[in-house]
């Protein structure tokens, strides 16, 4: 066999191959990361606004996923983990913006009568028949978040309150969502017994209802990405561009850079999304295929800051959703970044209020990509409609991120099996945001369990 440059290359230099590297490293497995991009951390990006660092994409992980957290704690951060100060979110409708049902799980309404003080009797009827049910109504084959949800609980509490929510975190419909590879937390509930709700109030019920449900960083989701690289050291390798990678009939992998160099490896972590992959895994037909086919959707994140005392909505408060159906808005999503990050809104003259919002959705796809005059306009018209904000910010920042949103369509898992069938024996293993889960701590938990494959390869090779 070829000798390796390293026996483990890991391609791509997001939060998923940051953490494959540093997998491989702690095991104690040579490696080399190469990103094509000057910078690591893919979209994770923590950038300076108004004299604050300001995230231009995720904000924070999810607390009860253990991956970020975890890993925080090894690389010494857990010290400075923050959680949100405000904890309540609100949904725009046809009546403006109204606070969502409480308790509610991803937009679930656990309680009867919160479900009916916003949606009326419908709602409230098809909550007290899923509490009543007594005979299971299995997963069925192909289950999106949307036929499920329908299905247990009516089109109006899915429309209004879940869609919206699941609907904004993934950029996607979620009628066409895999219900196994877009929602686990759903799958594990309606997998628990008969009632939906019932599951997760048992769940619920389980929770101190003060546990965090976000972790963050005062600096930005940039201080995990930092410490990453600062701890790979060599390891990282940036403006590295990969044009392809082959299989030597010894079964080395020989990863040809966009410069001319050829490096060999006995194994390769993908990290890179999935119509890349599909590019560099060519030889591996099938494979590349199916990857080729992973539709990818399109979102700018506008951030825009206002004097203190503009927003005027109560400190508890979060942000809201948007449904996808209703025409009276085009934003997605808007987050209170200052009421729930406090440490944003600065102090004396340097105070503000910023608010961070989203645009784009695999039915539309056209918001995202206005000129920044338009886009500007159009996010300004939306703020002055469901928050009655008609005066000028006094700063705002556009972060585009196009065909950055992988969609899990039904049958996802299953072609994604296929693919990893043809690509694994040979050494190359999958991991990040196109793949099993967006989340951070899903992609950290992708990347490592990918490190740990390639090791298993190697050691079997050897």
């Amino acid at each position: 066999m070829t000798v390796p440059d390293a026996p483990v290359i890991v391609i791509g230099g997001g939060i998923a191959g940051l953490a494959a590297a540093w997998q491989l490293q702690r095991d104690g497995m040579p490696v080399r990361l190469l990103e094509a991009d000057d910078r690591v951390g893919g979209k994770i990006r923590t950038s300076p606004f108004l004299g604050r660092l300001v995230d231009e994409a995720a904000d924070a992980f999810l607390a009860r996923v253990p991956h970020g957290i975890e890993l925080a704690r090894e690389l010494g951060l857990e010290d400075q983990l923050i959680a949100p100060s405000s904890r309540k979110a609100q949904v725009w409708t046809a009546n403006g913006l109204m606070p969502l049902p409480e308790p509610n799980v991803l937009g679930i309404p656990l309680d009867r009568d919160a479900a009916e003080a916003l949606l009326g009797a419908e709602a409230a009827a098809a909550i007290d028949a899923d509490l009543a049910r007594t005979e299971p109504d299995p997963v069925r084959d192909r289950d999106t978040i949307g036929s499920l949800v329908r299905r247990r609980l009516g089109d109006r509490v899915h429309e209004s309150l879940v869609d919206p929510l699941i609907g904004a975190i993934n950029a996607g419909d979620t009628d066409e969502l895999d219900l196994v590879a877009s929602s686990p937390q759903i799958l594990a509930a309606a997998q628990g017994g008969p009632s939906l709700v019932a599951a997760f109030q048992k769940q619920a019920a389980g929770r101190r209802s003060d546990a965090p449900v976000f972790h963050s960083f005062e600096g930005g989701m940039a201080t995990l990405v930092d410490a990453l690289e600062e701890t790979l050291g060599d390891i990282v390798e940036t403006a590295m561009t990969v044009d392809s990678i082959d299989e030597l009939p010894d079964g080395t992998l020989r990863v040809a850079l966009a410069d001319g160099e050829a490096l060999d490896a006995s194994a390769v972590v993908l990290t890179v999304p999935a119509p890349v992959a599909s590019v560099l895994v060519e030889p591996w037909a099938h494979a590349s295929l199916v990857l080729s086919a992973i539709p990818m959707v399109s979102v700018t994140l506008v951030t825009l800051a206002f004097p203190v005392g503009t927003l005027g909505q109560p400190s508890e408060l979060s942000g809201f959703v948007v449904p996808r159906s209703d025409p009276s808005l085009t934003i997605t999503a808007c987050s209170y970044a200052t009421q729930k990050w406090p440490h944003l809104a600065g102090t004396d003259e340097m105070a503000v209020e910023l608010l961070r919002l989203s645009v784009g959705h695999t039915g539309d796809q056209t918001s995202p990509t206005l000129d920044d005059d338009a886009l500007i306009g159009l996010v300004r018209a939306d703020v002055a409609t469901a928050l009655g904000i008609d005066a000028s910010p006094i700063g705002q920042r556009i972060s585009r991120w196009p065909a950055a949103f992988p969609q899990y369509l039904a049958g996802h898992l299953d072609r994604l099996a296929r693919a990893e069938g043809e690509l694994n024996p040979s050494g190359i293993f999958l991991a990040g945001m196109s793949y099993r889960g967006i989340g951070i701590p899903a992609n950290i938990d992708q990347g490592r369990t990918a490190a740990v494959s390639a090791i298993l390869h190697v050691l079997d090779d050897d």
